[in-house]
């Protein structure tokens, strides 16, 4: 129970009991604890969630001779059911004198695969011979409605109108060097693959 005493200025002042003033206390110890638990939770589902990754070093070496006919590609690397977060893909094959190539790298999730935007290495490349080109693959889950870039699988496709002979010394590289669960399944039927030229 509290009670009002006057103060020197003829003010009233307002004193609670021992048992109002350990109930504040604990009131606010009760608060206090709730925010430390509001943001453990929060740390817990960040720290969760990066656990998810796994860090890993994935890769696979197509070497020629081969060929690939005009239009047909060669399924190189599938993920599913995690999508690949970070990785790096190279191939040597043959091109012109321009240094370009009929030979695209697919990626994407299947059967959605669109070509990937390839950089030449001038360095190791011979226009008109073998070039080299490269691409980095990452996945990415934007909230952005139509910014969201999932990548599980990895083809390689002849888009000219004549076969391609990739020789002795072509090679495909894919290199996988982390991976975290969410992609769909489902949807893996080869023959159907809307591979976009």
């Amino acid at each position: 129970m509290s009670k009002d005493r006057p103060n020197e200025t003829g003010g009233r002042v307002c004193f609670f009991s021992n048992a109002k003033r350990y109930s504040a206390i604990a009131l606010a110890g009760v608060i206090v604890a709730l925010l430390f638990m509001v943001f453990l939770v929060g740390g817990l589902a960040n720290a969760q969630q990066a656990a998810q990754t796994n860090v890993i070093r994935d890769s696979i070496l197509l070497t020629g001779p081969r060929t690939i006919p005009a239009g047909d590609f060669i399924h190189v690397y599938d993920s599913t059911p995690y999508m690949i977060l970070s990785g790096h893909v190279a191939i040597k094959v043959p091109c012109d004198a321009n240094s370009h190539t009929q030979v695209q790298v697919l990626t994407g999730q299947a059967p959605n695969l669109k070509p990937a935007d390839m950089e030449l290495v001038k360095p190791l490349s011979t226009p008109g011979q073998q070039c080299l080109y490269h691409v980095d693959l990452a996945s990415n889950q934007s909230a952005t409605a139509g910014n969201s870039t999932i990548i599980t699988d990895v083809a390689i496709k002849n888009a000219g109108t004549q076969a391609i002979y990739l020789t002795d010394t072509s090679t495909v590289f894919v290199g996988v060097n982390e991976i975290m669960p969410g992609a769909e399944e489902g949807g893996h039927a080869m023959a159907q693959m809307n591979m976009t030229s």
